[in-house]
């Protein structure tokens, strides 16, 4: 297995990602280059262009990345400013409840610890609407909750 891997996705869709936030990447130097050609002379503008590039980047690139990864490590949860890992040994249970703030169904994931984490996973034909969220039909959902639970059998850590 890869060192993580999306599993409600096709690998040329995770490509595409990649790509997707390269090129993202790359057009993260735009502010830089008209900063800095506006008054090359101005350290400011160097600073200001830096730090808008950089910024440029690091979204685009935590965008791109948003999603629930599998690994032999754990579960991976990406959201745009945070990312968790529940490693299986702490994986305790993968659930269907409530989004925060949301009128839709969200994945969530418990672990040993009594942490209940939200996924940006939620069932296809939920009211709401956002941008950072995966939407998946039921069946997807249910193939991905039992992925997860299988992982954590093999793992030999997870015993319901």
């Amino acid at each position: 297995m890869p060192r993580w891997e999306v599993p409600y996705e096709s690998p040329d869709r995770t490509l595409t990602r990649y790509v997707g936030a390269t090129v993202f990447s790359m057009a993260g130097f735009l502010p830089l280059c008209v900063l800095t050609l506006g008054d090359p002379s101005q350290p400011l503008s160097w600073i200001a262009g830096l730090l808008l590039g950089t910024a440029f980047i690091t979204v685009a690139w935590r965008v791109s990345l948003i999603g629930v990864w599998v690994g032999a490590r754990g579960v991976k949860i990406s959201m745009v400013l945070r990312t968790r890992v529940v490693p299986w040994a702490d994986f305790d249970r993968v659930w269907l409840g409530p989004a925060t703030g949301h009128d839709a169904l969200a994945l969530w994931i418990s672990d040993r610890h009594g942490a209940e984490i939200e996924t940006p996973i939620w069932r296809a034909n939920s009211p709401a609407a956002h941008k950072n969220r995966t939407r998946l039909e039921q069946d997807q959902l249910s193939g991905l909750m039992e992925r997860l639970r299988t992982q954590a059998r093999q793992e030999g850590t997870w015993n319901r």
